[in-house]
């Protein structure tokens, strides 16, 4: 239920500006406060900040979502691979992991993007290299234990191959705890995106970002607070409303 109504909050404005055009200025309407019109106001082009907020959700929230998508299916596939095979495939992994808590999504894209150019490839790219480690490990350990259950065994007495084995049995096991892993990695993932766009590593310009919106509020905050607003509550709203998003539960087969 408070998940229903955030994504409400979030949709509601998110829909009415995606009917505005982002790029479109009028520099008759420049730094305008809220209002009927325009209503988070202008910024200094007179663009509508109502319109690149809601084209910035698709975005920086896009950009986000499938980096962790991708991350989430590569590290599954990586980590379940090494888990059932055991051996040095684990070790490792682990010691990839180990390695990528030192290196910082943020440091890696910010390397990537000074030395490849701004833009939203280098970017995914970047997160994607670092992404798939924590779901790889998480995948690896738990297929490691998973392959040792009786119902497993039981699946290889009968003559069972190992991938129906893994879509059948190991698959159901691992989907549960491999989303709720990405539930909790997409704020910071967000928060990655925007913080690039902010240090003018994202998508050039004039494409809407919120990351970019916050870096060019900072010379008007003292005549359009708004500008620094916007782009801060819907950031803002977007953490709240993927905290109230179910985690997904395991169900134990026994054995």
């Amino acid at each position: 239920m408070r998940a229903a109504i955030l994504l409400c909050l979030l949709a509601v404005p998110v829909a009415v500006g995606l009917l505005g055009d982002p790029l479109a200025t009028d520099m008759r309407a420049v730094l305008l406060p809220p209002s009927p019109e325009h209503p988070l106001g202008t910024d200094a082009l007179g663009r509508d900040v109502l319109a690149r907020v809601a084209a910035g959700a698709v975005t920086s929230l896009g950009a986000a979502g499938l980096a962790l998508v991708v991350s989430a299916l590569i590290g599954l596939a990586v980590g379940a691979a090494t888990g059932w095979s055991g051996g040095r495939g684990s070790a490792v992994v682990r010691a990839l992991v180990d390695v990528a808590a030192a290196l910082p999504p943020l440091i890696v894209a910010l390397v990537a993007g000074l030395v490849a150019g701004p833009g939203w490839t280098t970017l995914l790219l970047a997160l994607i290299a670092v992404g798939w480690l924590p779901f790889a490990r998480q995948a690896d350990a738990l297929t490691a234990s998973l392959r040792t259950r009786q119902w497993v065994l039981a699946h290889r007495a009968m003559g069972a191959g190992t991938l129906r084995i893994w879509w059948r049995s190991l698959l159901p096991e691992l989907l549960p705890p491999v989303g709720a892993l990405a539930v909790v990695r997409l704020p910071a993932l967000i928060n990655t995106v925007a913080a690039l766009g902010f240090l003018g590593l994202g998508p050039p310009p004039p494409a809407p970002e919120w990351g970019a919106m916050l870096a060019a509020s900072v010379d008007h905050l003292g005549v359009a607070p708004w500008l620094l607003a916007a782009p801060l509550a819907a950031l803002v709203v977007a953490q709240f409303l993927i905290a109230a998003l179910p985690f997904g539960r395991r169900t134990d087969r026994g054995g």
